[in-house]
Parts: structure tokens; sequence; C-alpha cells
């Protein structure tokens, strides 16, 4: 039984496996498959997301790579640009700081090789970088840098075409000579109106180039770029507005050199001889004055006279309350005469315009003038080294550079009759308007050359009747123009002397400290140093007893500033000075004396509003220093305390030196040959 039972039960059980192994098989492999198709599923899952892992890493290091290869060839663009850029602007600054007597045509030459070079290098770097054009959103440095270059070769193209078209005439004048020196030339002028002419297609086609770039200029995004690249773009925007203006005047040339140089009709000019051993606001005392007629380039009449109280007729009587002489002037028994050789103005312009009124007002030969030419001592004695000597048959005398003064002051000491050295330098005078005419090749060309130095320096200026002849030769810097105190910060000292002829032997320097507040207005301090040393104003023939009754320096002085400036203090004036505003200066005016042999340094503090310009994310300040006509060359010394907190950005010119301190502090050591400006860009 018990086997049986037993085997009832293994029965049982091994009639149930195979029934139940039946009955599930289909689902078991259903579920086999199942399974299988699960990791299949699993591993394409993981295949996918594998691919998008590797395609994301290929095209992040396909972009890095993108991105790097751009970066490194931008970086090599911008160095070889700004390389090529560097020899541009060296040879813009040698061009700019010689001496007229020293420019040739190889100077000419060279600028055109560099502006080659540069047009070269721009358009490689273009090239380069032209396909980062579709990820400028990436960056706006990128962006900036991109539309940089495209309205840096719009400016090139302009420069090219410029120089393209005034080379006609610049060869005419050097003679197509490299020593040749490029100047001026009076008597060729209807030839160089021909060439000017010539090259008019070229700089219409240079305004068409300025234009793009001014469009690009102006669509710059300034909020978001790096310091050293709003530089690059503060260059390009004044490089512009110098080249536009250039161009244009240029473009107007033909028509302005018609007119000056009487092509059309006759031109009659006022010249003033300025004396600047006594020193006047803008330049000197007018000793002697002169005219001259000018038809087609050349000087057909002229004649020269001393300036005295009758020399030239004076307006009637009735015309004195015309001229408004300010209360702290001069003040003449017959103000009538304050338009003639008393002029306060430091701004040629408009001592020329009082001049040439009292001239036409009295009625004097060849008035109406249509223009005013002034001339002081340093000019002349430039003119003396371009002709190489001139002889005075009158006086049976041969005067050289070296010898000009010397021959004037012997001879005011020791002529005789009335105003002997004036009638001498009348004479003098004369004769090299006689001399000009007749000039061969290579002393015509030195004289050109001395001409555009005294130009370049204020020792000679120029004033038209017509405005668009002025702006021409405000474009040049030949106006003798003061420019306004009104968006920036401005510095001009101007000298009166009043009592004696010794301003060759009295030093001047400048130092003027400005601290930069942190709303932009400005505190500023201006001092100004004499030196009226024995040693030197000994062997000055100006300063002997025969030519004065007080050796010592008696000065009126003006100190020109921002428009709305206020006087804070000064020190070492006999009284206070006293402020003075107009329209575009504020002066502040005062006597001052000077022992002879001894020095002597007054200062003036003072608050200027607020002058710093915002500049993108930056801020700007500009500084205009200029030099008083018929001053030689005087050094300055400037410092600039900028706001706590600030960071430099970019300097124009390189300081000489720079302090850390509380504060960031910039010093500038410059020289008053001609006008100078300093602008820097920093960081609150």
């Amino acid at each position: 039984m018990y086997k049986d039972a037993n085997m009832t039960n293994v029965e049982t059980e091994t009639s149930f496996l195979p029934e139940a192994i039946h009955a599930n098989g289909p689902h078991r492999r259903r579920h086999r498959r199942s399974r299988r198709f699960r990791w299949f599923r699993r591993l394409k899952r993981r295949i996918t997301k594998l691919n998008w892992r590797v395609m994301f890493i290929i095209l992040f290091t396909v972009t890095a790579i993108v991105v790097m290869s751009g970066l490194v060839l931008s970086i090599n663009a911008r160095n070889e640009v700004n390389d090529s850029w560097v020899s541009l602007s060296r040879v813009l600054d040698t061009v700019n700081n010689k001496p007229g007597t020293e420019l040739t045509l190889a100077d000419f030459e060279r600028l055109q090789a560099s502006v080659n070079d540069l047009n070269r290098s721009l358009g490689k770097a273009r090239g380069q970088t032209s396909f980062l054009r579709p990820l400028t959103f990436l960056s706006a440095d990128l962006e900036t840098l991109l539309q940089a270059l495209d309205a840096t070769q719009e400016l090139t193209f302009a420069a090219n075409d410029t120089l393209s078209g005034i080379q006609p005439a610049v060869f005419l004048l050097t003679g197509g000579e490299e020593s040749e020196t490029v100047a001026p030339q009076l008597s060729a002028g209807e030839r160089i109106v021909e060439k000017l002419t010539l090259g008019r297609g070229r700089f219409l086609t240079a305004n068409i180039h300025l234009a793009k770039a001014k469009n690009l200029i102006d669509n710059f995004d300034l909020a978001n770029i790096s310091p050293d690249l709003l530089g690059t773009i503060d260059g390009l925007s004044q490089y512009h507005s110098r080249l536009q203006d250039i161009n244009e005047m240029l473009l107007n040339s033909p028509d302005l050199l018609t007119s000056a140089l009487g092509l059309s009709q006759t031109q009659t000019y006022l010249i003033l001889s300025q004396n600047s051993d006594e020193l006047r606001p803008s330049g000197g005392y007018v000793s002697t004055y002169g005219w001259m007629t000018v038809r087609n380039g050349r000087i057909v009449d002229y004649d020269y006279s001393p300036t005295t109280i009758t020399s030239p007729n004076p307006p009637p009587e009735s015309m004195a309350a015309d001229v408004a002489v300010p209360e702290w002037w001069i003040q003449y028994d017959q103000p009538l005469y304050a338009a003639w050789d008393g002029s306060w103005y430091a701004d040629f312009p408009s001592t020329a315009q009082m001049a040439a009124w009292y001239y036409d007002a009295g009625g004097n030969p060849q008035s109406p003038v249509d223009g005013v030419f002034s001339i002081d001592t340093v000019g002349f004695e430039y003119i003396m080294e371009g002709l190489g000597g001139v002889t005075v048959p009158e006086y049976n005398e041969t005067i050289t550079s070296d010898t000009f003064r010397q021959a004037v002051y012997r001879i005011r000491a020791e002529g005789e009759g009335e105003l002997p050295h004036k009638q001498f330098i009348a004479a003098l005078y004369r004769q090299i308007l006689e001399d000009w005419q007749s000039l061969d090749q290579d002393r015509s060309t030195n004289l050109r050359g001395a001409v555009l130095k005294a130009l370049q320096e204020k020792h000679i200026m120029v004033y038209f009747t017509d405005a668009e002849l002025n702006r021409a030769f405000e474009i040049l810097g030949w106006l003798g123009q003061q420019k306004p105190g009104l968006d920036q910060d401005y510095l001009m000292v101007a000298d009166a002397n009043l009592g004696n002829k010794s301003n060759r032997s009295v030093l001047r320097q400048l130092t003027y400290d400005v601290e930069i507040m942190p709303d932009g207005s400005l505190h500023s301090r201006t001092s100004v140093a004499f030196d009226y040393s024995a040693r030197v104003a000994e062997q000055d023939p100006a300063v002997h007893p025969a030519h004065y009754n007080d050796i010592n320096y008696n000065n009126r002085i003006q100190v020109f500033t921002p428009a709305g400036s206020i006087l804070t203090g000064s020190k070492n004036l006999r009284s206070d000075p006293e402020t003075v505003n107009n329209a575009t200066h504020t002066i502040f005016t005062a006597l001052t004396h000077v022992n002879y042999n001894e020095s002597e340094r007054f200062q003036f503090s003072y608050n200027s509003p607020v002058l710093v310009e915002p500049f993108g994310p930056y801020r700007r300040y500009k500084l205009m220093i200029q030099k008083q006509p018929g001053t030689l060359n005087e050094p300055i010394n400037v410092q600039v305390t900028l706001p706590v907190g600030t960071s430099i950005v970019s300097v124009n010119p390189e300081p000489a030196t720079r302090y850390q301190l509380e504060q960031p502090i910039l010093e500038f050591r410059l020289d008053l040959l001609t006008d100078q400006e300093i602008e820097i860009i920093f960081s609150n």
C-alpha cells in the first residue's frame, strides 16, 4: 500500500509536470523573446544617447576649434593691422612735427606707402576673419572688431584717394624732386589750381568712402566692448573727422585758391607787422603795416609804412563809439587806436577784423581789403633764413636771420629822424616783397618752407572776409583762431607786455593741475612762472636803455578757462584777478610785475563745470591747450588726478609718468610750439 501510494503520488506529480510545461510553454517563449527585445531596446537607447553625446562632443570640439582658430586669426589680423597702423601713425607724426622747411616729396611718398601697407593688411585681415561674421552674436568684441575692420578699410580707401588726388599738386610744388620742400607757392597759383582740379574726381570718391565709414562708426555699440577696443573706436572717429575736413577742403580748394590768389579778380590784403618782443595777446604790437594786391597768383603792387597816429589814416572820431574797449584793458585817450595796435583779443580773427575796420573806415589805399595777414618778429626771421638774406639799398646793408633784430634795435638806438627803425623795417619789408617776385628755384623752395613753418607755429596768421576761405585755413591751423572752451577743458595763457620789448628774454613756463571730481566737474590750478634773467637779457639787443623807460616786466595776463568757471583763489598777485565771462570762455585777468633779474610765480585756482562726457560704458576727459601767437616754444607740465576707484582705459599722448596713490595721477610734459591736446578715457 505504502509503495502503491507513493507510486500514485509520484505518478500524480509526474503526470502534472508535463501538463504544466505544456500549458505554459508559449508564454515562456514570449517572455524570453520580450526579455531579448527589452535588452535590445535598452542597448539601442544607450547607443542613441551615446550618439547624441558623441555628436555634442564633436560639435563642441569643432566649435571650439573654429572659435579658437577665429580667435587666433582675429588676434593675428588685429596685430597685423595694428603694426601697419603704428607705421602709418609714425609717418603722420613725422609729417605733422616736421618744420615746413624740412618737408619733402619723400615724406609724401612714405605716407602713401604706409596707407597702401595698411590697406593690404586690412584686406588680409578681413579675408582671414570672414568666416566669423555669422558668429558675431557670440561676442560684442568680435562684432565690433569686424565692423572696425570694415570702417578702417573705408578710411584707408578714402586716404588713398585723397593722397592720389593731391599728388599732381605736390609733384608740381616740389618740382618732382625728393629733396624739394612741400609748401604753398604763390607764383604758381594758376597751375596749382589746375592740378587740384585734376584730382577732384579722387576727392569725390574719397567722400563716398568717408560716408560709408561714418555710417559704420555711428552704428558701433559701445556698451559691452573691451577697453582697448574702445580706444580703437575713439581713434577711428577722430581720424575720420580730420580726414573729412581735409578732403572737403581739397575738394573746394580750386575755387578757394581762385579767389585768394586773385585769379578771377584782384585781391587786396592788409599786412600787420607785429613786434613780438613787445607781446600782445594775438601776437605783438603793430609797429609797421603794409598792403599788397594780388592778381593771377602774383603780387602786382604793395607798400609798407610805419605805424603812427596818422598812419594808417584813422577813422573819423565820430566812429569811436564803435570800439568797445573793456574796462580792464589799456585805456587810450582816443579809443579808436585800440582797434589798431591795442587788441585785447587772443583770437587773431577778432584782432584782424578790428584792424580791417580801422583801415577801411579811414579810407586808406586799396581799401576795402579782402583779408589780413599777420607776421611777427620770429616769422620775419624765418623768412630771412629762407631767403638767405636781403640787401636793403637805402641803407646799404644786408640783413640775415641772425642779424635782423640786432639791426632793427641798433638803428632804433642810433638812427636819426622820426622813428628810424620803423622806416628801416618798412624799407626791409618792401625789399622782401620785391625779392619774392624774382627768386630762383632753390630760394623759392626755401622761402615756401619758411612760410609754412611760420604758419605752423602761429608766427604768420591769415584772415579773410570770405568765410569759406577762413574755414579752409582753420582746418590747416593757420587762422590763429581760439577754440571754444565749451564741451572740454581748456587753457590758454596770454600776456600783454605794457612797458618794454623784453619778451625774448622773459622765459615763461606753465603748470596746470586738474582734479576730475566724481560728478565730472573740475578743480583746476594754473601756475605761470616767469624768469627774467640778466644773463639772458644782457645778450638781447631789445633790452637796452634806449628802448625802455622801465626795465622791469609789467604785464597784463589773461588766463582763458572753460566757460562758466569760477575763481576760488590766487597767489602772489597784487590784487584780486578780474573775471570776464563771454560766450566761449571765462577769463581771469590781472596785472603782474617781474623785476629785472628775478623770478615770479603766479597762481589761479578755479572750478569748472561738468566737462567729462560719457563714452560708451566709460568716461572721457579732453583738454585743449592753445599756444599764444607770437610766443616761442615754451614748456608746460600737466597733472591730471582722476576720481578714487577709477581705472585708466586709454591715454593720448602717452604721459611722462603715472602714479597710483589714493587716486590715479597722470603727468604730461609738453612743448607749446603748437597747440596741444590730451584725452583720457577711464572707467568708474
